[in-house]
């Protein structure tokens, strides 16, 4: 296996609740990749999970706000012998630094989105009242609560999240950059994680089990109180299939299909 040093460099660019935690966890379920979380959390460091003897050396949120392309150098370097070293990026978080990894044709990109933009929003708002975003313990996923959703402010989501993807293809096209776009609804898929890990130079193994667990659910009116009143205000928009939409099952293992 390769050093830090020249481990593949990749980073994962993605709205919120689109999938990210997921297939951070699915990728670092191979044991040839490192795959961080959130490293430019706001709220903090977000390592792998599976990797706590990391946090003393990537430093403290004061050091990596202070000095963020030294930040990135410890995050390129703490692949031991894994072959490639990873992490998502949200919307919103360290501009500076996602600007950064935009314009550096060394990082290999992969743009994750989400086909059912009502699902991302209801997921954003829900995870914003309980405080929770992400859970590893299907002990741990309870009843979410039940809120009316604002069409106005839906389909504002859901154009700043378009806008977000295009912004950073057209920094990528005008740099003449390649990247690899794939959809939460399709992590599911065997063949698409093979995909994923052939654009990151890994060859695929199975199974790969991801440890973050699915928090939506399955019915949208269990959580939207309004839904036929937004159901009707969406008609005659793009995002009226959305709510109709069926969500994909959680996702355990994967297991090639023979």
């Amino acid at each position: 296996m390769k050093s830090g040093s020249c481990a593949v460099r990749f980073v994962i660019f993605a709205a919120p609740r689109t999938g990210s935690n997921l297939l951070c966890s699915l990728l670092n379920a191979h044991p040839h990749i490192l795959c961080h979380h959130g490293v430019f959390n706001p709220g903090g460091i977000h390592h792998a999970r599976d990797r706590s003897d990391l946090a003393a050396a990537l430093g403290t949120v004061v050091e990596r706000d202070a000095d963020p392309l030294s930040f990135l150098e410890k995050i390129w370097q703490s692949a031991g012998r894994e072959a490639a070293v990873g992490f998502k990026i949200n919307r919103g978080e360290d501009l500076f630094a996602s600007d950064v990894l935009l314009r550096d044709p060394s990082v290999r990109k992969i743009m994750l989105k989400r086909r059912n933009r009502v699902r991302a929003y209801v997921s954003e708002k829900l995870a914003q009242i309980t405080g929770v975003w992400e859970s590893y313990d299907p002990r741990e996923v309870a009843d979410p609560p039940s809120l009316e959703v604002d069409a106005r402010a839906l389909q504002r989501h859901a154009h700043n999240n378009a806008l977000y993807y295009a912004q950073m293809e057209s920094v990528l096209t005008a740099t003449g950059q390649d990247w690899l776009e794939t959809q939460y609804e399709l992590l599911g898929d065997w063949a698409e994680v093979t995909r994923i890990l052939a654009y990151l130079g890994i060859e695929a193994v199975a199974p790969l089990t991801p440890t973050c667990r699915k928090r939506g659910v399955d019915d949208l009116g269990k959580v939207i109180a309004n839904l036929p009143e937004l159901s009707e205000a969406l008609r005659d928009t793009p995002l009226f299939q959305d709510i109709h939409g069926r969500d994909v099952p959680d996702i355990h293992s994967h297991q090639p299909v023979r």
